[in-house]
Order: structure tokens, then C-alpha cells, then sequence
């Protein structure tokens, strides 16, 4: 029985994988590969270097504190807190976080639609189209919502690791833009580039609800999959464009992943344009990026009621998800949602490390 349980377990913990794999994935699109191109000759080299160990190491700390607590969320967590006050505080703070965080995934894909695929139609109109499918998933029990992801990735990674495995093997990639760029390996690296990088590895935070669906304990090589993951997707966000594009002339696009896939062709495919195959698999992969996040805001906005959460409610706070991204998308250009992205990930990311010790801290006189 014991075996058995292990076992179970081992398999189990690839949906910790999966939420990782997620965060990782989808910041190949948007944001991250303009900041660190930004800073590519004033430290983003080490930047990446740097975000690799310290990316693991608190994915580490937080994911085998809280899998301690076995199949329970935060909020069931600190369900027997008597300190009612802190607990809400804590519970509020990090469902802003996450709802922010699948707010400007959701803008920025909305603008790479609006740019790249249909200039024509209003955002408005497709950010409700996104909305009606995101408000169908993050509604279901934690468990559906992570046999959904499970669907997507499975059908959807393949073909997306067979593009980038083509941008790797393309004949136009030149590799001494790449080796010019890593001359800079030895300065100091920005905040802002730092942040950047660091945030891939950030999907363990999902832990928070989805350790729900966790059942035994993490193994070491779910971490050193984690690290081998990393090195792959930093080194492919940050110097395939600039391989494609030059050292100085992918700086002069917005979308610097967006470009090197309209520089990709397959011949003998019947849609020759790579670009088309990229955002269709994107959308998908992005429909569940935001998915995630916000399913994890929710579970934490109920997790702050006592009780279970009526209908109105949670429909009540939907729409208040709705009108502020509405509001978003109508006051918010590319540049200005550029620059709120960067400030948001440097605060996130010392927001991140303080929940992970106080978190660590916590859990360890807890358990004690």
C-alpha cells in the first residue's frame, strides 16, 4: 500500500509541473522578452543567469512548505487562524497580485490580437469574447480546472516546441548576434531585467489553491526539471529574436517573439506563415495562463468569506473583474501597459520573496 501511495503520488505531482511549465511558456509572447532585450548590453545577460538559481530556490522553499500541508489551499491553511485581520490581509494582498497578473497577460494578448490579427475588429469586443470563456473555467472546482490545463498543454505544447525547435535550426538565425549580446555577461544586472527574468519560474505561486490537487510530497527532480526548463526558456526568450533580428535591430520591435515567428516558414505546410500557427496555439495556451490566475484570485476572494459564497456574490465580483478590465483597455495604450508591466513585475517580485519567507517562516513554527 505504501508503494502504491508513492507512486500515486509521483504522478500526481505533474500538475505542479504543468502550472510551472505554464508561467514559462507563456512568457515567451508578451512582455518579458522586450524588457530583457531592452537591457540587453546593460546586464540582462546576467540578469537570466542570476534569475535561474534564485527562481528554483524559492520555487523550492514554497512549493515543499506548503505541499506539507497536504491538499489544502491557503485559505483552508489559515482557516484556524485566530487572527482574523491578518489572515484576510494576507488572503487580499495576493489575490490583487494574481488578478493583476492575469490582467496584463489578458491586455497585452488583446493587443497582440488587435496588431497582428484583426486591426479591425474593437478590443473592447474581443476582450468579451475572452471574458465569456475565462468566466466559464475559473468558476469550476480547482480540480476541472487543472484536467482542463492538462488538455490544452498536451494538445498544444508539442506543436509550439515544434516552432521553436525550427527558429533553433532555422538557417537565418545568426549565432554571432547572440555571441555579441553575451559579450555583456559581466555587468551588473538592472532591477527591471532581473524582475523580468525571474518571473518564469513563478507559476509555483499557483500553489497557493492548486495544492489542492497535489497529493505527496514533491520529489527533488520535479526541481531539477524546473532548473533544465529554465536554462531552455530563458535562453530561447531572450536570445532567439536577437538571432533572428540583430543585436541593435530587434530593439526596434514591440513584439520581438511576435516577429521572429513571421520570419519562420513551412514550406510544405498548408498554412506556410508560421505567425498564424503561433497566435492560434498562443490563444489557447494564454486563455488558460489567464485562466489560472484569476481562477486563483476567486478561490482566494471566497476564501476570505466565512462560509460558503452565494451565487451573487461571486457573479458581483465577475463583474467587478469585468469593469476593470474594460477600464483597462480603454485608458490603457501599448506603451503605458508596457511600462505599468514593469513596474509590476519589480514589485512582484519583492512582494514574492517577502510571502515566501514569511510563508516559510510560519509554516516551520506551525508544523513544529
Amino acid at each position: 500500500m505504501k508503494r502504491k501511495g508513492d507512486k500515486e503520488g509521483r504522478a500526481l505531482n505533474r500538475y505542479f509541473l504543468y502550472l510551472v511549465f505554464l508561467n514559462m511558456i507563456i512568457n515567451v509572447i508578451i512582455f518579458i522578452p522586450k524588457i530583457l532585450i531592452r537591457y540587453r548590453y546593460e546586464g540582462a545577460v546576467m540578469g537570466v543567469i542570476l534569475a535561474i538559481p534564485v527562481g528554483v530556490a524559492l520555487s523550492y522553499i514554497y512549493s515543499t512548505t506548503i505541499t506539507k500541508f497536504s491538499e489544502k489551499g491557503l485559505p483552508e491553511i489559515l482557516s484556524t487562524s485566530k487572527r482574523y485581520w491578518l489572515k484576510t490581509f494576507h488572503l487580499v494582498s495576493i489575490q490583487l497580485f494574481w488578478f493583476t497578473a492575469g490582467l496584463l497577460t489578458l491586455l497585452g494578448f488583446i493587443d497582440i490580437l488587435s496588431r497582428f490579427v484583426n486591426p479591425e475588429m474593437p478590443k473592447l469586443l474581443l476582450l468579451m469574447i475572452y471574458l465569456a470563456a475565462i468566466f466559464l473555467i475559473i468558476q469550476l472546482p480547482t480540480e476541472r480546472v487543472m484536467y482542463l490545463l492538462e488538455i490544452v498543454l498536451f494538445l498544444n505544447t508539442p506543436l509550439i516546441l515544434f516552432i521553436i525547435f525550427k527558429a533553433y535550426t532555422n538557417e537565418f538565425l545568426n549565432w554571432d548576434s547572440i555571441l555579441e549580446v553575451g559579450t555583456h555577461i559581466f555587468k551588473w544586472p538592472s532591477l527591471k531585467a532581473f524582475a523580468a527574468a525571474t518571473y518564469c519560474f513563478s507559476g509555483y505561486g499557483n500553489l497557493i489553491i492548486f495544492n489542492r490537487v497535489i497529493k505527496g510530497k514533491l520529489k527533488i527532480w520535479n526541481f531539477i526539471i524546473i532548473f533544465v526548463l529554465g536554462i531552455i526558456n530563458s535562453f530561447t526568450t531572450f536570445f532567439i529574436p536577437i538571432g533572428f533580428h540583430g543585436s541593435d535591430g530587434t530593439q526596434e520591435y514591440l513584439y520581438p517573439w511576435i516577429s521572429t515567428a513571421d520570419s519562420l516558414r513551412l514550406v510544405y505546410s498548408p498554412i506556410e506563415r508560421v505567425i498564424f500557427l503561433f497566435l492560434m496555439f498562443y490563444m489557447n495556451i494564454t486563455l488558460m495562463s489567464i485562466s489560472i490566475h484569476w481562477h486563483v484570485a476567486l478561490e482566494l476572494i471566497k476564501g476570505t468569506f466565512k462560509g460558503e459564497m452565494s451565487k451573487k456574490k461571486s457573479w458581483m465580483i465577475l463583474l467587478v473583474f469585468t469593469g476593470i478590465a474594460m477600464a483597462s483597455i480603454i485608458f490603457l495604450n501599448t506603451i503605458l501597459l508596457m511600462k505599468a508591466a514593469v513596474n509590476w513585475l519589480i514589485i512582484r517580485l519583492l512582494f514574492e520573496i517577502l510571502v515566501v519567507v514569511i510563508f516559510f517562516i510560519w509554516a516551520r513554527r506551525r508544523l513544529a
